[in-house]
Formats: structure tokens, C-alpha cells, sequence
């Protein structure tokens, strides 16, 4: 039984390939282009937030892009590419959609974009949605809740020279069939447009009637004259038209010569490694550097060659560690381990490993990453450095006391003076007041006796400074003579 089912199935796998009727399938994304465009994540499929797949030649989207990163990717282009149809079953997995651009494509008919609840941008510059499908396509694009901005322009329905409307008209039919939207190519809508466009739907949705029986019958004309020109007219003479047929055509062709050159580019090129491989290799190079801290084999590298800088002022008792790392490399490549010492960091398997300035506390050490910039920040607190030192270097308690009195010692003396001067300003002056030795003899002073007794006429007179009644009868006749009798302030009285 095995022999003869491997003999048919042997037979039709011949049959199907070397037959001319076998059909053209459709050009979809692939694996490896989905892998091809996403270098910017190193190569990680499952947490893939944006990827760019525009001329690519894609008649589909396909079933692999969808399963394989629908729930985390926000941002999909595919631009320049001749995609027909959006079909239901491939949309349905984009569950965080938030942008889609499907400019320069050959979409006819919008469709299957109901379950996007999150797209609030969409692009359909320059496809072929005819004015026929128009109010089919701006029923499904009906029941996007959070779509903002859409743009249409270049298609048949918003030009009166294919059969659509006219540029005003088209826009205010559009306005009133989506009231979410606040962009329609590229321009805002204002209230007072949105108000005149739903008093003009019923005249617009009757006036749509016609166009749309009018557009008919031009196609059908159109069909009948060129099946004159095939029968009539010679093969050599046919000219491509800028429709969605001859756009596959030329892209097939196209595809085919880009696929002949990529193989002859990358016959002595690498193999792209898959996400398990990455992994695999990020976990092995961990477990090799861990180990060869563990023994006391550590030496500083730099094996990817990443930024770093160092930083003690942004936040004072915190050392701080920023690297400069790619903005889209995934958090899953990245392993930190802090030490009191060191640091290590295996990014994208590369180890970077410093000797840090000063001593911190592993224990309370914190990463976190930038999601502007991409950058890695490790903050690690500092410990007492000079505590610890003083600790360490002490053999003995008395040395420890020696140093703690030689250091306050150190420090009286380069303050004393300022000490001493602090305490005279603070006293209070009481009793009474000389001028011994203020100023020499040379230069005016008074002249002193051996005894110490002032050789100068005048006396010295004890007064208090508090109060002028104090004073001795001696001293009042002389200042009453100098003062007015009814000055009564409580300032002291002049020396004499």
C-alpha cells in the first residue's frame, strides 16, 4: 500500500509541475520577506510592531503575516504593490491594526476591514475603487469606530472624467457616510462641512443612482470595442492600459526577474537565523559569561562596541549607566546583571562588561529602557565609600580612634579662627571701655606709664552704657555742655 501512495503522489507532483496549465498562484508574504524586512528587530517575527513590504510585487496579503505577528503589529505598509482584494480571513488576526497603506494598488472594492477596531488610518491613494463599489466600500469602511484620517484620491469614484463625481460632491458624499472621520485627503473637516453634507445625502445618494448606471453602460461599450480590436487588429499592436489586469501582468514579470536575481545574489550569502536560533544563542552566551564571573575571570569588554556613558550628578547617590541601543531591538535580547564592583550586559550576545567607579548596592540597583530612544538606563545606588574605607583600613579599634581624633584635630584647626570669631560677635560688651594700646604713641595714641596709668589729662570715667543716670555728676556737667537737656535716647554716651 505505502509504494503505491508514494507512487501517486510521486505522479501528480510531476504532473502538476511540468503541465502549462497549472495556474498562476497568487504572490503572497513569505517567512523569509517578513524576515528580510524586519532587521530593524533583529530578525523577530512574534513582536513585530511595524513592518514596510512595499514593492514587493504582492498580489495578497496571504495567511503566514497575519498568524505570525497579527497581534502586535500597529504599523503595515504595503504600498506599491497589486493587491486586489482584502479578504476577511487574513484581516481578522490584526488585532492592534492601528495604520494600513495600501496606496498604488489595485483594489477595486474596500472589504474585510471590520474587525480593525483600532485603525485610525488609511491609505487607498491611486487604486481602482470604481464608483460602482462605492457605497459598498464606504459601508465597510462604516464600521470602523477609531478611523481618523482617509485618503482617496486618484480613484475612479472622485473623478468625473472615469464616471465618478466631482471632487466637491465626492467629498461631501464620503463626509456624511463616515461621521468619525476628521481628515479626507490630507484636509480637515470642518462642522460646518459636515453639517452641509448631511442635508445634501438623499439629493447625493439619488444623483449616485445615475452615475452608477451610467458607469455600467460605459463599461459595457468599452468591453464590446476592445473584443472588435482582438478579432480585428494584429497581436503585435497591443498597448498595455492602466488597469488592474495588465498591472498583475507586468508585475509577474517583474517578480520573476527580481526572483532569478535575488537567487544569484544570495547562492554565497548566509542564512537568515531564525528566532529560536537567536535566542538560543542569546541564553548560551549568558550562561558562558555568568560562569566566567562566577570563577573571577573578569576583565572589562566591549564586544559589540555599544555607547556608554557614566553619570554622578543627574541624581546625587546614584551611579548612572546609559547605553545607546537600537530603538527597535526587542527587550528580549537584552540581560543585565549588577554587581557592587562591576556590571555585565549581554545585548544581542555581545557582552559589555566595566569595572564601575565606585562601590553601589547591587540588591537595590534598577534597569529600564527608553521608548523614544531605545536607550538602556541602569541606575545603581551608591554605598559610603569613605566609611568603608576608613573601616577597612583600620587593623584595630585604637587605630580607628587615632584616625577619628587626627581628622577632627584637622578640622579644628582650619576652622578656629573662624570659631573664635563667631563666639566674639555673639557676646554681649559690659562694664566699661579702654583705649589701651588701640593706637601706638607714634601716631597720636595715648601715652602709657610703666604702671600702666594714663598719662593723658583727661580720665578715663567708668559709665555704664545702659543708662545715662549712672553716670557720675562729674561726667553729666561736662556732656550737658556738649547735649541738649531734653534728649532723652538710650543711646550710650560718647567716650571722652
Amino acid at each position: 500500500l505505502f509504494p503505491l501512495l508514494y507512487y501517486c503522489i510521486h505522479s501528480q507532483i510531476t504532473v502538476l509541475t511540468t503541465t502549462d496549465q497549472m495556474p498562476d498562484l497568487p504572490r503572497h508574504i513569505t517567512l523569509d520577506l517578513i524576515r528580510k524586512r524586519s532587521e530593524h528587530n533583529q530578525n523577530l517575527i512574534s513582536n513585530l510592531e511595524e513592518v514596510a513590504l512595499h514593492q514587493e510585487e504582492l498580489e495578497s496579503i496571504g495567511p503566514i503575516l497575519p498568524r505570525a505577528c497579527g497581534s502586535s503589529l500597529k504599523i503595515l505598509l504595503l504600498q506599491n504593490n497589486v493587491i486586489q482584494r482584502l479578504h476577511p480571513k487574513e484581516l481578522k488576526y490584526f488585532k492592534v491594526l492601528e495604520y494600513l497603506n495600501l496606496a498604488l494598488n489595485c483594489i477595486t472594492v474596500v472589504e474585510g476591514l471590520g474587525h480593525l477596531e483600532f485603525l485610525s488610518k488609511l491609505d487607498l491613494t491611486l487604486n481602482f475603487i470604481s464608483i460602482e463599489f462605492l457605497e459598498s466600500s464606504l459601508a465597510c469602511l462604516g464600521q470602523l469606530r477609531s478611523l481618523k484620517e482617509l485618503f482617496l484620491l486618484g480613484n475612479p469614484c472622485l473623478d468625473a472624467k472615469k464616471g465618478g463625481w466631482e471632487k466637491k460632491k465626492g467629498r461631501m458624499y464620503v463626509v456624511a457616510k463616515l461621521p468619525v472621520l476628521e481628515y479626507l485627503d490630507g484636509e480637515e473637516i470642518t462642522r460646518s462641512e459636515r453639517i452641509r453634507a448631511r442635508q445634501m445625502i438623499s439629493l447625493l445618494e439619488e444623483e449616485l443612482v445615475g452615475l452608477v448606471a451610467t458607469y455600467r453602460e460605459g463599461m459595457e461599450q468599452v468591453k464590446v470595442k476592445e473584443q472588435e480590436q482582438i478579432v480585428g487588429g494584429p497581436e503585435d499592436e497591443e498597448m498595455t492600459k492602466h488597469c488592474p489586469e495588465d498591472r498583475i501582468r507586468l508585475s509577474r514579470e517583474l517578480a520573476q526577474q527580481k526572483a532569478d536575481k535575488e537567487e544569484k545574489e544570495q547562492a554565497n550569502q548566509p542564512k537568515f537565523k531564525g528566532e529560536k536560533e537567536i535566542q538560543l544563542e542569546q541564553s548560551d552566551t549568558i550562561g558562558e559569561a555568568r560562569k566566567r564571573e562566577e570563577t573571577g575571570d573578569f576583565k572589562q569588554c566591549n564586544e559589540g562596541r555599544w555607547e556608554f556613558h557614566f553619570d554622578e550628578e543627574k541624581r546625587p547617590g546614584y551611579l548612572t549607566l546609559d547605553i545607546s541601543i537600537q530603538k527597535h531591538l526587542s527587550s528580549s535580547l537584552i540581560d543585565v546583571d549588577v554587581h557592587p564592583t562591576y556590571i555585565s550586559v549581554v545585548i544581542k550576545s555581545k557582552v559589555l562588561r566595566l569595572k564601575l567607579p565606585e562601590e553601589v548596592r547591587s540588591e537595590e540597583s534598577y534597569a529600564q529602557r527608553s521608548s523614544t530612544t531605545g536607550h538602556l538606563m541602569v541606575v545603581m545606588p551608591k554605598v559610603k565609600i569613605e566609611r568603608l574605607r576608613d573601616i577597612i583600613d583600620c587593623s584595630t579599634p585604637q587605630d580607628c580612634d587615632s584616625k577619628e581624633k587626627t581628622s577632627r584635630e584637622k578640622t579644628r584647626g582650619n576652622t578656629s579662627l573662624q570659631h573664635e570669631m563667631l563666639q566674639e560677635a555673639q557676646t554681649t560688651l559690659t562694664g566699661p571701655v579702654t583705649l589701651k594700646g588701640l593706637v601706638k604713641e607714634k601716631d597720636g595714641g595715648v601715652k602709657q606709664h610703666e604702671d600702666g596709668a594714663c598719662a593723658s589729662k583727661l580720665d578715663m570715667v567708668e559709665c555704664s552704657t545702659r543708662s545715662r543716670r549712672t553716670c557720675n555728676s562729674n561726667s553729666t556737667k561736662r556732656l550737658s555742655a556738649d547735649r541738649d537737656d531734653d534728649d532723652d535716647s538710650e543711646e550710650p554716651p560718647p567716650l571722652i
